[in-house]
C-alpha cells in the first residue's frame, strides 16, 4: 500500500502529458501548400512593341485596368501584348520579355513578381532623354510607391507615386530629376503589390539615339557580377575602333568605398588599368570609362567593394548593320531555374570559377534536349531556334549568367533570374477531437 500513492501519481502525470500532446497535434496538425506566385510583365509604350514568350499555350493570363480579374489561356507560345500589361500564372516558367520599337531600338527583360525594393542603375533625364519608369500595381488595393533618385551631384527629393487597384503608370524621367546626366533610381514599395520596370530610350530632334530596358537589381551589395557586357570593334576604313563602355556606380550609404573591378574574358581575367581599390564618393553617381582592350567579343564583370553599392555598364552597339545600346546589370547566383524563350534564340553567357552546369532544352514538338555547358570564368552557350523553355539543371556553386539577343532593330540584355519562387504556406486542417477530445 506504501507504493500505490507513488504509483498513482506517476500513472496520473504520465496520462496528463499523453492528453496534452494528443490535444496539441489536434490543434496544430496541418498541411502545406505551395506555389509559384504571379509574374507582371511591363506594360507597352505608344509605338512599341512587346512579345512576351511562353512555355505552353494553355497559360493563364489576364490583364490589368479591366473589370474581369479572371485568368484565361494564352493560347500562343508568343503573347503579343496591348498597351496595358499583363499578368501571367507562369508556376516556375519566368517569360522572356522582348520590347522593340521598330528599326529604331530592342530591349529585353523578365516578368517579375511583386517587389518591395528594386534598383535601376541607368537612364538619363538631359534633353536627350525620353525614357519612362513604368510601374504597375497587380494588387487589388492601392499601392504607394516611394521613388527616391541620385544623380551625379547627389541625392534628390523622393517622389512618391500612389496607384489605384489594378492599375500602372508611365513616368517620364525628365520630370523625376530635369537635366540629369546619369541617374539611379529606387523604387521602395510602401503598400500594394508593385512591380517596376525602367526604360532607357534616346533621342536628339528627330535622330533616334536607341534604347534599351534597365533590369533592376534587388539591394546594394558589395560584390556585384554583372555576367554579360557585348564588346564592340568596329571597321572604320582601315582602322578598328574599340568601342568604349561606361560603367555606373552608386555608393549609396554615407561612408566611400574602396572598389576592384575585374574583367573576366575569353583571353584570361585581369583588372584594367586604375580600377584596382579605387575610391568612389558615397552619395552621388558614379561613372568610368572602360576600354579593356579586347577583340569583339563578351566579357563579365565582377565588382568587390568594400561598402555596398549597385552597378551596371552601358555599353554601345552595333549588331546586323544597326546601332544601339545596352545596359548589362546584376545578375544572382545561378541556380535551378527556368525561363520561357519561345521566339527567342539569346546568347547565354556565364561567369564564376569553374563553371559546370546542364540545361535541359524543351522543343516545340515537346522533345527534349541536353546541352552541357564547362568552362573556366567564362562560358557562352547559342540557344537554337524551335526552343519553348530553357531548364538550368545540376547547376554548380559560384556561376552567374545572363542573355544577350540581337535582331535587326537593335540588343538586348536579360538576366538568368527567376521572376518568382516558390513559396509555401500552411493551411491548417478541421479536426473534431478539438471539439471532441
Amino acid at each position: 500500500m506504501k507504493f500505490q500513492r507513488p504509483t498513482l501519481i506517476v500513472f496520473s502525470a504520465v496520462a496528463v502529458v499523453l492528453a496534452a500532446n494528443g490535444l496539441n497535434v489536434g490543434l496544430s496538425k496541418s498541411e502545406f501548400s505551395t506555389n509559384y506566385p504571379a509574374v507582371v510583365c511591363p506594360p507597352t509604350p505608344t509605338k512599341v512593341t512587346t512579345a512576351i514568350s511562353l512555355q505552353s499555350s494553355k497559360t493563364p493570363l489576364r490583364k490589368t485596368g479591366t473589370k474581369s480579374l479572371s485568368f484565361v489561356p494564352a493560347q500562343t507560345l508568343r503573347y503579343m501584348q496591348a498597351k496595358a500589361p499583363v499578368i501571367v500564372e507562369s508556376q516556375g516558367s519566368t517569360p522572356v520579355v522582348w520590347q522593340i520599337r521598330s528599326g529604331v531600338w530592342a530591349g529585353a527583360t523578365i516578368c517579375s513578381s511583386l517587389q518591395n525594393e528594386q534598383w535601376f542603375v541607368g537612364g538619363t533625364a538631359d534633353v536627350t532623354s525620353k525614357g519612362k519608369i513604368l510601374i504597375v500595381n497587380s494588387g487589388l488595393s492601392s499601392a504607394i510607391v516611394d521613388l527616391q533618385i541620385w544623380n551625379e551631384i547627389g541625392v534628390q527629393p523622393t517622389k512618391p507615386i500612389t496607384l489605384e487597384a489594378n492599375s500602372y503608370r508611365q513616368i517620364g524621367l525628365d520630370s523625376l530629376a530635369p537635366g540629369s546626366g546619369e541617374l539611379v533610381i529606387r523604387a521602395l514599395t510602401r503598400s500594394g503589390r508593385v512591380t517596376s520596370y525602367l526604360l532607357d530610350e534616346r533621342g536628339r530632334g528627330l535622330k533616334a539615339l536607341g534604347g534599351d530596358i534597365i533590369n533592376f537589381a534587388p539591394k546594394a551589395i558589395k560584390e556585384i557580377y554583372i555576367p554579360a557586357v557585348p564588346h564592340t570593334v568596329r571597321k572604320e576604313g582601315k582602322k578598328s575602333v574599340e568601342l568604349a563602355h561606361s560603367l555606373r556606380l552608386l555608393v549609396p550609404g554615407e561612408l566611400d568605398a574602396h572598389v576592384t573591378i575585374n574583367v573576366l574574358s575569353t583571353d584570361g581575367s585581369f583588372i584594367p588599368a586604375g580600377f584596382e581599390n579605387k575610391l568612389v564618393k558615397a552619395g552621388s553617381v558614379a561613372s568610368f570609362e572602360l576600354k579593356p582592350n579586347l577583340p569583339s567579343s563578351k566579357f563579365g564583370l565582377h565588382i568587390t567593394s568594400d561598402e555596398p553599392l549597385v552597378a551596371s555598364v552601358y555599353s554601345p552597339t552595333f549588331a546586323e548593320k544597326k546601332a544601339d545600346f545596352i545596359w548589362s546589370t546584376y545578375a544572382p547566383e545561378l541556380g535551378e531555374m527556368s525561363l520561357a524563350t519561345s521566339g527567342l534564340s539569346p546568347q547565354l553567357v556565364f561567369i564564376g570559377g569553374a563553371i559546370n552546369l546542364d540545361i535541359e532544352l524543351l522543343l516545340d514538338k515537346g522533345k527534349r534536349k541536353v546541352l552541357k555547358v564547362r568552362g573556366d570564368e567564362i562560358a557562352t552557350v547559342k540557344i537554337p531556334d524551335g526552343v519553348r523553355s530553357i531548364t538550368f539543371v545540376k547547376v554548380g556553386k559560384g556561376i552567374y549568367g545572363a542573355g544577350l539577343i540581337s535582331t535587326k532593330s537593335g540588343y538586348g540584355y536579360f538576366p538568368l533570374s527567376p521572376g518568382s519562387v516558390l513559396t509555401k504556406s500552411s493551411a491548417p486542417l478541421s479536426n473534431i477531437r478539438v471539439l471532441t477530445p
